[in-house]
């Protein structure tokens, strides 16, 4: 399983992830990574603490929504195009890295704390989130009948749209230790619109090797 957090990390670095999410988290991870240690997390937080309430909180629930929508979209286009192998892995690959996403969001929802930091707060009502929103449902909706030239160009303009500038605004914008750990995480494993390019270009050099075409 993909994870922001994985084991190698975990065993590497046994103190901080102590510190920072507890022993248990750490020692269920490494004994068992089915579940990563974001979702642990995530969970234990929920079960702890009361999430931030109000126009903040809901700004970060908008975010983790939106990362699970694009997940999902994903996921129907491994499904879409699970007979042809390479494709399928990518798209599951970004699956798993859209459901860690909202996994980092919902633990910013339990701790975000009111600041003078907090100065972006994206709401539904605003005109171009809805029609993010609209996007997306329009885009899942016509998920399973794409050519896989279509599902890659949009894969693309995904990754480089307001989904993600949504979700670096809030992440930055925290103040905590946790948030630190994970921007540093996210850092080191490199930006989707970075590097979803570079993995889509790689796809189809894969794909005409194979004599095979993303049509």
């Amino acid at each position: 399983m993909v994870s922001l957090v994985g084991t190698r990390y975990c065993l590497a670095h046994p103190v901080e992830v102590s510190r920072l999410f507890g022993v248990d988290v750490l020692l269920g991870t490494l004994l068992r990574p089915r579940k990563t240690l974001l979702a642990r997390a995530a969970d234990k937080l929920s079960r702890r603490y009361l999430p931030m309430f109000g126009a903040v909180g809901d700004a970060y629930r908008l975010s983790a929504l939106f990362e699970l929508r694009v997940a999902r979209i994903y996921e129907h286009m491994a499904e879409r195009f699970e007979d042809i192998v390479p494709a399928c892995q990518l798209f599951k690959t970004l699956q798993a890295e859209e459901e860690e996403h909202a996994r980092v969001m919902n633990i910013c929802l339990h701790a975000v704390k009111m600041s003078p930091s907090i100065r972006y707060v994206p709401s539904v009502r605003d005109p171009a989130i809805r029609q993010q929103m609209r996007t997306l449902r329009d885009v899942q909706r016509r998920a399973d009948s794409m050519s896989l030239d279509e599902a890659l160009r949009i894969t693309e303009e995904v990754e480089r749209g307001e989904v993600n500038v949504i979700f670096d605004k809030l992440l930055n914008q925290i103040d905590r230790p946790e948030a630190h750990m994970l921007r540093e995480r996210l850092r080191e494993a490199g930006f989707h619109a970075d590097i979803v390019p570079q993995q889509i270009w790689a796809l189809r050099e894969r794909l005409a090797e194979l004599g095979l075409k993303a049509a």
